[in-house]
C-alpha cells in the first residue's frame, strides 16, 4: 500500500464508536480517503455503448445493438463476454469482443 499513513490515521479516527456523530472526523476521513486509491477499475457502462462488436479467427465481423443481443447470438454468458471486454482479450475459439 502506498499510503499507509492515511490509512492508519482513518483507522484510527474510526476507531471508536460514534465516530459518524461527529462531523469534523467524517470529514477528515473523507478527505484522507481521497488519497488512498482502491486500485479497482471503474465499472463500464454498457449503456452509452452503441453495440457489442464480435470478430472471429476468419476475421468475421458480427455487430450487436446490445450485449443481450450478443449472449444470445454468441452463445456465451454475459459475464465471460464482459470479461473479454474489459480485458481485450480473446476467447478460447479466437473470438474478440469490443464495445463501439
Amino acid at each position: 500500500m502506498k499510503n499507509k499513513s492515511s490509512y492508519y490515521k482513518i483507522l484510527h479516527l474510526t476507531a471508536e464508536e460514534g465516530w459518524l456523530n461527529h462531523p469534523e472526523i467524517v470529514k477528515e476521513v473523507q478527505e484522507l480517503g481521497v488519497t488512498i486509491p482502491d486500485g479497482r477499475a471503474s465499472p463500464m457502462n454498457y449503456q452509452d455503448a452503441n453495440g457489442v462488436r464480435v470478430i472471429d479467427h476468419k476475421n468475421n465481423v458480427r455487430n450487436y445493438a446490445t450485449i443481450d443481443d450478443c449472449v444470445a447470438k454468441e452463445q456465451l454468458c454475459r459475464a465471460i463476454i464482459t470479461k473479454h471486454i474489459k480485458s481485450r482479450s480473446k476467447a478460447k475459439d479466437g473470438r474478440t469482443f469490443t464495445i463501439f
